[in-house]
């Protein structure tokens, strides 16, 4: 992970969402999202270039349709994309149509939302794009804001702020 710019404004990441996602299913609860994550990192961004073996390891939450498709525990990218690739598409149609239809975007040019939290990568949107990058073998880098503290080494790892609560 390359951190790019440090201190992001949260209306620069709600300009990209909006620029790349108004008119998609999912738009709304999206936008949730991201102020959800804005409010527990009391507004600390980050945007970041995500390689394909940290986008692999991004853990996700538990995502179900008429079946499930990530377990509750959660899982990382890659375990969720090898799982999805045995289950049954026609009882997750909507999302396999989402999946699928996100194959032909450039990668390169869209932006994730994440939140680093005890060391890890975590999902807060864009589990279709996520799980489409790694099903169908992306292999250019990713832009991604990243609510919470990026530590810039390892060192920095021992500093993290927890999330705010409440």
């Amino acid at each position: 992970m390359e951190i790019l710019k440090e201190r992001v404004p949260f209306n620069e990441v709600l300009a990209h969402f909006e620029e790349e996602h108004t008119g998609w299913e999912g738009y709304k609860i999206g936008l949730i999202y991201l102020h959800d994550a804005n409010q527990r990192w009391q507004g600390k961004w980050t945007l970041v270039l995500l390689s394909r073996a940290d986008i692999a390891s991004v853990m996700l939450p538990a995502h179900n349709h008429t079946i499930e498709v990530i377990p509750p525990s959660g899982s990382s990218v890659a375990d969720a994309a090898r799982r999805l690739k045995c289950l049954p598409k026609e009882q997750m149609q909507n999302c396999w149509q989402r999946i699928c239809g996100i194959n032909d975007r450039d990668f390169s040019q869209m932006h994730l939302a994440l939140e680093f939290e005890n060391g890890i990568l975590k999902h807060v949107d864009g589990v279709h794009r996520l799980l489409a990058y790694e099903h169908f073998q992306k292999e250019e880098p990713v832009l991604a804001y990243v609510a919470g503290v990026v530590p810039s080494s390892e060192a920095d790892l021992t500093r993290e702020v927890e999330p705010a609560t409440g």
